[in-house]
């Protein structure tokens, strides 16, 4: 299964503390999502899955039931503490997890599930 994370408005706020010129917040703030997504890469990695791409506020990767339930959990952790939200899809393929990815972030339902059944498209939100 294929694996796709994203930031949730991560380039308004950073429109934001640049217009502002708030530059050690700006600084901070970029830290903060870098280590982010580094402890989600080791998340994948540790639990057998496959990082294809990691930069900016997004993750592409590949993993079983297990790694997938292993990112849930560290994506769910992250977004309690309530200072950035990241949304998350997972498919069969590279395209389903990609339009899962989009559907989630368009309906702020953070967790997607994409089922495709031959020509139909269902996007399920992941039961935590």
């Amino acid at each position: 299964m294929y694996i796709a994370i994203d930031g949730d408005s991560v380039g308004v706020q950073l429109q934001r503390l640049i217009l502002e010129e708030r530059l050690e917040e700006l600084k901070g703030f970029s830290a903060s999502i870098q280590q982010t997504l580094k402890n989600f890469v080791n998340v994948i990695e540790h639990n057998g899955g496959i990082v294809y791409m990691s930069g900016g506020d997004n993750i592409f990767a590949e993993g079983n039931e297990v790694c997938i339930q292993a990112v849930v959990q560290a994506v769910q952790k992250e977004n309690e503490k309530q200072r950035l939200y990241y949304s998350m899809a997972i498919g069969n393929s590279t395209q389903d997890a990609y339009l899962g990815l989009k559907y989630a972030k368009s309906c702020k339902i953070r967790y997607i599930r994409v089922i495709r059944n031959q020509y139909h498209i269902e996007f399920r939100k992941l039961v935590i």
